[in-house]
């Protein structure tokens, strides 16, 4: 297949090596065989004579939105199954993963089989409990293993929560012997909500993962479920086609939105209404009321934040905020890493008198999870990924850890003024219609397949409009958004875009040549 040179460039700079493999449309065979994950086939003819003997099924998800789309998936293969489980989300109160008053709940409701999804793997004392009260569990989940309990788990870092849960519905319906119609419809359904879960959680999109989102992104058109039909149209410029820049930056916010400021089950409740399109209107409102309500409150504790951080800059930043929600936690440590490009935690006062909880994000290049561990002595509990951990301690160990993490990432010496690396360059007489087309073919971008950052050179800022700048070379131009930056009209020189799927972002403007300009 035919690929224009920038992005041939992009692929090759990349170490792409079957390009052809990479941007070719895919098919369901090309996903892994389900039964390839360690645990699979185990757990799911657990599942299955759980169903036949008409047990009490219930799940346990968690409050992001990788959670709360593998709970929705998981809930309804097994509706698909004639089970009706319960769902249960926690509030974020609760803190991460499977807790004991959890469990004493569902045995005193009489389940007989839990199902975990997108935690549960270093749940051993709460697993313990379920299994002594008579609840059998089966665990779903990618997040690194520390101390792994005693019971089935698929488990696999590639994917994740809900992506597993895909496969494992993939698994469920093979294994129950459906007809080969059946099963696509349900490939197709729960691939859409993995390949949002997927961009969201910061998986790296490469191999299955990608050639699943890819699958899921490509169902979108057709979605049947009344819910998701309704928050793609609030939440993406073209909601029959969505990129990965909608869903990382449109729809996820909005379903993780919930369990930031509400509760989780809010978002839940969106793919409940599968047939009802006013229950469905009514819920993703309310979705996006709390997402404006979140934007609000991050960007009022992101100021407060960046006012006690004075220069210089440490190499690591852990900071306590007395009065932030929970809920935001994460999001500002985010800001703080793209703000100040060191890893960063931030900390909230937890529910518990004397304790903290907090979310940690880390730079390109550094394992955050794993360089935590060293430090698990000061925290009641933690876990997470290389990009992304949460984490609860007691108030009073915060000074320790903090000196103790920043002395750490110091002596690693990471690099904190690297530039936005570039690509390549693009003359914008290249960059119409069938570069876009070709330019979807890299889909989609996050993760381990970031999207393209391309040099212009000769341009000149033609015009300026709130956050939005058109860009002018020669007889061509291109309008993108400003990233923290603000030129000025009328300035010329070079600049860098990232090409983000339909969206172009201004990520530098330099003014004069290159070599000996200064940027804005």
């Amino acid at each position: 297949m035919f690929l224009c040179q920038p992005l041939l460039d992009v692929l090759i700079a990349r170490g792409i090596e079957d390009i052809d493999s990479f941007i070719q449309p895919p098919s369901w065979s090309d996903l892994p065989d389900p039964k390839s994950i360690p645990g699979m086939i185990d757990a799911a003819d657990r599942l299955l004579a759980a169903v036949r003997d008409k047990k009490r099924v219930a799940i346990f998800g968690d409050y992001d939105c990788d959670g709360i789309l593998g709970t929705h998936i998981l809930r309804s293969v097994l509706a698909s199954l004639g089970v009706q489980p319960r769902a249960y989300l926690p509030h974020r109160d609760e803190g991460y993963g499977l807790n004991t008053c959890a469990v004493h709940k569902f045995s005193l409701s009489g389940t007989d089989l839990l199902i975990t999804v997108d935690n549960g793997i270093n749940a051993q004392r709460e697993i313990l409990l379920a299994q002594r009260l008579g609840v059998d569990v089966i665990v779903i989940d990618h997040h690194r293993i520390q101390e792994q309990a005693n019971t089935l788990a698929v488990w696999s870092q590639e994917f994740c929560g809900a992506g597993l849960a895909a496969l494992f519905a993939m698994a469920l319906a093979l294994r129950a012997g459906w007809k080969e119609e059946r099963v696509e419809r349900l490939q197709a359904a729960v691939s859409q909500y993995a390949a949002i879960a997927s961009i969201a959680d910061c998986v790296p999109l490469q191999k299955g993962t990608r050639t699943l989102a890819r699958l899921g992104m490509r169902e979108f058109a057709r979605a049947e479920n009344c819910g998701l039909r309704e928050l793609l149209r609030i939440s993406c410029a073209d909601p029959a086609n969505p990129d990965s820049n909608d869903l990382a930056f449109g729809v996820a916010p909005r379903i993780n939105a919930a369990g930031r400021i509400d509760h989780p089950t809010t978002a839940l409740s969106v793919f409940e209404a599968a047939r009802d399109e006013e229950a469905a209107r009514r819920s993703v409102e309310r979705l996006d009321q709390l997402n404006q309500q979140r934007r609000q409150l991050v960007a009022a504790e992101f100021g407060q934040l960046c006012a006690v951080i004075k220069p210089p800059t440490p190499a690591a930043l852990v900071l306590y905020q007395e009065a932030c929600p929970k809920g935001v936690a994460g999001l500002l440590a985010a800001k703080c890493v793209e703000r100040f490009r060191v890893p960063s935690i931030v900390l909230a006062p937890g529910p518990d008198p004397g304790q903290v909880v907090g979310s940690g994000r880390s730079v390109a290049g550094f394992n955050l999870a794993e360089a935590l561990e060293q430090f698990r002595g000061s925290f009641k509990r933690f876990g997470g990924h290389a990009q992304a951990v949460g984490l609860t301690m007691l108030i009073g160990e915060i000074g320790t850890f903090a000196k103790g993490f920043t002395s750490f990432v110091e002596g690693l010496k990471l690099d904190r003024n690297h530039e936005i690396r570039e690509d390549g360059e693009l003359v914008l007489a290249t960059a119409g219609k069938h570069f876009d087309e070709q330019l979807a073919l890299l889909e989609p971008f996050g993760e381990g397949n970031r999207a393209p950052v391309f040099l212009l050179r000769g341009v000149e800022v033609a015009s300026l409009r709130n956050r939005w700048v058109r860009i002018r070379q020669g007889r061509f131009s291109l309008e993108a958004l400003c990233w923290d930056i603000a030129p000025q009209a009328g300035m010329r020189g070079s600049c860098l875009i990232e090409f983000r799927g339909k969206r172009r972002v201004l990520r530098c403007f330099r003014e004069g040549d290159r070599q000996g300009s200064r940027a804005i």
